[in-house]
């Protein structure tokens, strides 16, 4: 039952870790920096890790190779360049400018102790003499008396060591130069990183100290199989911040995106040829690309019902609202909202375009800066049915004959 426990946390962590993964790389091809591509990267890695040690992928992986037990070593070296990953992005982090000249100077100066302890770890496994069970989690404890191996995963302790605590004490010195551009949930994120990095110390020292107790004779299996679990837990702990707010700006874009969806189907609805041709297969996955593409598509569509725009909504919202009617409203928004909605309907019903001298020089809000404008039109989508609006349309059909030049 452990051993079949253990084997699923494997699994599940790392199908999780991957599905972490692929969702970076969405993100880091929507927005390509640095960062994004090492957290990427060291997601691929970690989960790499956790596929490898549960037993079923650890026997195929010998079975397929004729190497017993090799998954064991690639579970190493993935472990090993997930935790440089992390010391490379706590380097970036410290960099006011985050360019590759940072990264740069880091492989360069830290590239040497990497190879060359993969290249040690490496040999060592050739030179020992592996049999018995495929046990992922107990391959240090069962060759106890096994030189190499020993020596193995001492090596693959320090290395350990010296990159994380490079990497806290990176991370430190990043939280005490208080930058302006250290938000709050930056340093939540730093605090959990360095404290989930750190945690990867106690599996190899657990590891460590049931190798010590079985080559005296006395097995600690149990030590050495549940101190994995703390790996689980660093790469929760490490990655939490980021995920959380990762998904959280997920949820806001999913959000925004189903309120535009009325607002779009207004604009576009006369036209469908505004609609864009479909992207790449995964850019259905990525929110943020349906979200900007829903953005163009509402820009492009208001553009096409300049015509229509007649001036006639935007003057009855503002004189309902200074009459006090609805406190509270954003008049812009509902000016926008009732101009496109009296714009879409004379186009739908075939109407001809708005006289010159009524006609809306430019959407009310239109002129927002760039960074405003996705909150404008998701305010714009939300006004479509409020009463402010659905009133002054009402009056603007009633008094159309007369006001808005229309037969």
């Amino acid at each position: 039952m452990w051993h079949t426990a253990l084997a699923s946390v494997s699994l599940a962590v790392a199908a999780t870790t991957l599905a972490l993964g692929v969702l970076k790389l969405l993100a880091a091809r929507r927005a390509p920096t640095l960062v994004l591509t090492l957290t990427a990267s060291s997601l691929f890695h970690a989960g790499a890790v956790f596929l490898l040690t549960a037993p079923p992928v650890y026997r195929a992986v010998g079975d397929a190779t004729g190497v017993p037990h090799l998954a064991a070593l690639l579970a190493h070296f993935a472990a090993l360049l997930s935790v440089g990953h992390a010391h490379l992005k706590a380097h970036l982090w410290a960099a006011p400018d985050r360019t590759g000249a940072v990264l740069r100077r880091t492989v360069t100066a830290w590239a040497p102790l990497y190879a060359g302890v993969l290249a040690v770890m490496a040999a060592l496994f050739a030179q020992a003499d592996l049999g018995g069970p495929a046990r992922p989690l107990l391959l240090p404890v069962d060759h106890a008396c096994v030189p190499q191996v020993v020596a193995l995963h001492l090596l693959y302790a320090v290395a350990l060591l010296v990159v994380v605590t490079a990497t806290v004490r990176q991370c430190r010195a990043l939280r005490a130069l208080d930058a302006p551009w250290l938000t709050p949930a930056l340093d939540r994120y730093l605090r959990g990183f360095a404290a989930g990095v750190t945690l990867d110390l106690v599996h190899a020292v657990c590891l460590l100290a049931a190798v010590a107790a079985a080559a005296h004779g006395r097995r600690l299996d149990a030590l050495a199989e549940g101190a994995w679990l703390t790996t689980a837990v660093s790469w929760l702990v490490a990655h939490f911040s980021f995920v959380r707010s990762s998904l959280h700006a997920r949820h806001r874009d999913r959000g925004d995106y189903l309120t535009l969806r009325p607002l779009w189907q207004t604009v576009v609805r006369a036209d469908p040829g505004l609609v864009l041709a479909p992207g790449l297969l995964w850019g259905g996955w990525d929110t943020r690309i349906a979200l900007s593409r829903r953005l163009v598509e509402i820009r492009d569509g208001a553009r096409s019902l300049r015509p229509w725009m007649s001036g006639a909504p935007a003057h009855v919202v503002a004189h309902l609202a200074r009459r006090g009617r609805h406190p509270g409203v954003d008049v812009v928004a509902a000016q926008a909202a009732a101009t496109l909605l009296y714009a879409a309907e004379l186009r739908g019903a075939g109407r001809p375009p708005s006289p010159s001298d009524t006609r809306l020089p430019a959407l009310p809000g239109e002129d927002v800066p760039a960074a405003g404008e996705r909150a404008h039109l998701v305010l714009v989508a939300r006004y479509l049915d409020h009463p402010l609006v659905l009133e002054a349309l009402a009056l603007v059909r009633r008094d159309a004959p007369t006001k808005c030049g229309t037969p």
